[in-house]
């Protein structure tokens, strides 16, 4: 029989076992009620949300950052369906960040991925909407779906392929193809040695082209020498400094200057022209003068070699009038 002493140890453990059940929830459910998060809200349509539930994570590049508070179907448009969300406080959320639906693992459960945000756009309100993204699960059905019309479309081109009057095309452009390898190969054989000298000649080409790349890299490398060099750049110094003094320089002032030099080299030229005119007249009157002396003397020679008499009695003139016939 149970003592009254039992039944007192009995009820105070049973009231310091609920006690303390009751302080481990406070401690645990308590923060819960105080703690502040930020709430917001995404919706989708027309994607499957299998596999995403309440309590699944939301990630954002990577780190979790809260999880999903509540799913519902929207009762003004049953297309649509709400997710909130609720985000460590503080989270940056931007109005270019989406929200893709992203499996976990091979488990089937499905995760919130928040993606995109840029520094530029404006922080989205707690309590607004977050733009939505895509579904994996939808865009591996859509590359499945998409994989599946490739591949009837191949096994329908196969079959068209091998039906009976398409065999016997393909074995007809097999034997054709087996004859023209025949043909080619008797002509291989029958020519076999101009095609070495061709190989030969097709090698000699290509070492040619390669000394060829290697004197034009030479040639390249002595032209950034020369490039590099001192004396260009004292070349280049000096036309800076030249093109630099002209500029500088009295421009109208050296065209007067210029100007008067071209008269005065324009008047020494009519001058010397004028000179040489008198100049050619004087020698052509002095040539003439010395060619009537050649004749004269011509004639004078003549004469002295038909009649070497002439030297000693000299000479009377012909056909001289006769002094009596003016008497």
């Amino acid at each position: 029989m149970i003592t009254r002493s039992q039944k007192i140890r009995l009820g105070v453990f049973l009231a310091v076992g609920v006690f303390l059940l009751l302080a481990t929830l406070t401690i645990i459910i308590t923060p819960k009620f105080f703690e502040h998060r930020d709430n917001y809200f995404i919706s989708y349509r027309g994607v499957s949300l299998t596999g995403l539930q309440e309590g699944s994570a939301v990630k954002y590049h990577g780190l979790t950052v809260g999880y999903v508070s509540n799913i519902f179907i929207d009762t003004k448009d049953i297309e649509r369906v709400i997710v909130e969300v609720s985000l460590d406080l503080g989270t940056p959320i931007k109005e270019d960040t989406y929200a893709d639906i992203e499996l976990l693992g091979i488990t089937g459960l499905k995760i919130i991925e928040l993606r995109g945000g840029t520094n530029e756009s404006d922080y989205v309100k707690r309590g607004d909407y977050v733009r939505s993204g895509k579904s994996t699960t939808e865009v591996i059905t859509g590359k499945a779906e998409t994989m599946m019309e490739k591949a009837e479309l191949m096994l329908n081109n196969l079959a068209q392929l091998t039906n009976p009057e398409n065999q016997k095309k393909l074995n007809t452009l097999l034997d054709n193809s087996s004859k023209s390898m025949a043909v080619l190969g008797e002509l291989l054989s029958e020519n076999k040695d101009e095609l070495k000298k061709s190989m030969a000649n097709t090698e000699q080409i290509t070492i040619d082209f390669q000394e060829l790349i290697v004197s034009s890299k030479n040639t390249m490398q002595e032209i950034e020498k020369i490039a590099k060099s001192d004396s260009l750049r004292e070349i280049v110094n000096n036309l800076s400094h030249i093109s630099e003094s002209i500029s500088q320089a009295d421009l109208l002032k050296l065209i007067q200057e210029l100007n008067i030099t071209i008269a005065t080299t324009n008047k020494m030229l009519l001058q010397m022209d004028a000179n040489l005119s008198k100049t050619w007249l004087d020698f052509s009157t002095s040539m003439e003068s010395i060619r009537e002396s050649t004749e004269y003397l011509n004639q004078f020679s003549r004469m002295i070699t038909e009649d070497p008499s002439l030297l000693v009695r000299g000479t009377k003139p012909k056909n001289v009038p006769d002094e009596n016939l003016e008497k």
